[in-house]
């Protein structure tokens, strides 16, 4: 018994001890290495997002629009826009956008909508609920007939192309997700088209726009009460 003790003893002082400037080293590279990951890069946008919540003011046309060319960068999407709820008369209108043609854009601000139109109930648009925050329109489900109507999106001419599998998208497919506050009121939505390569954006990317929500909705509420 007394044997094994000080053959454990001895094999114990015979580990060498880790020098502390190499821990501290690996810390630091394994730092760095995760730093651009797509992970990360989101920290980096919510960061500076939240940079304008310590303004002695909040603009929140810049938030917004920063908000907008992070999404629309960061998961290499064709385009992003965002509306918001109006202070002064209630009604909800695109706000900012990222990457669309200007012409295209000069009639999509002109838009309005109520709060109704973002109901569940509403009838106007067809589309699938992919979670309590977002939902997807469909190009079939939601056909654009008139040439005003077709004049919405980028590219018209390809408004007659074929769906070839579940992930593809089409130019007239979005996905809308809401910016709710307190009480679940609706401020606005984020809406956004597939990926530049023309798929869907993966599911993980939803829910880190979601999580962009989350602040603007922040930020929407602070602007309400200003």
């Amino acid at each position: 018994m007394v044997d094994r003790a000080i053959t454990f003893g001895a094999g114990t002082d015979m580990m060498e001890a880790t020098d502390c400037e190499t821990v501290k080293r690996r810390l630091r590279f394994e730092y760095m290495r995760v730093k651009h990951e797509p992970g990360s890069r989101a920290v980096d946008g919510v960061t500076s997002l939240m940079a304008h919540f310590h303004k002695p003011q909040l603009n929140i046309h810049d938030v917004i629009q920063e908000a907008s060319d992070i999404i629309q960068r960061q998961f290499k999407l064709k385009w992003v826009m965002i509306g918001i709820k109006g202070k002064n008369d209630g009604l909800f209108r695109y706000t900012v956008m990222t990457s669309m043609r200007p012409d295209v854009w000069e009639r999509q601000k002109l838009r309005t909508y109520r709060a109704e139109d973002f109901e569940p109930t509403c009838g106007t648009y067809a589309f699938g609920e992919i979670s309590d925050l977002t939902r997807v329109y469909l190009q079939e489900q939601n056909p654009l007939y008139s040439e005003e109507e077709k004049r919405l999106v980028q590219r018209p001419a390809l408004l007659g192309s074929t769906r070839t599998s579940t992930s593809e998208t089409l130019e007239a497919d979005f996905i809308d997700t809401l910016i709710r506050g307190p009480g679940k009121n609706l401020l606005g939505w984020i809406e956004y088209s597939g990926t530049v390569a023309n798929d869907f954006p993966h599911s993980i990317v939803i829910r880190e726009i979601e999580g962009y929500a989350s602040i603007l909705a922040g930020a929407m509420a602070i602007h309400l009460r200003q």
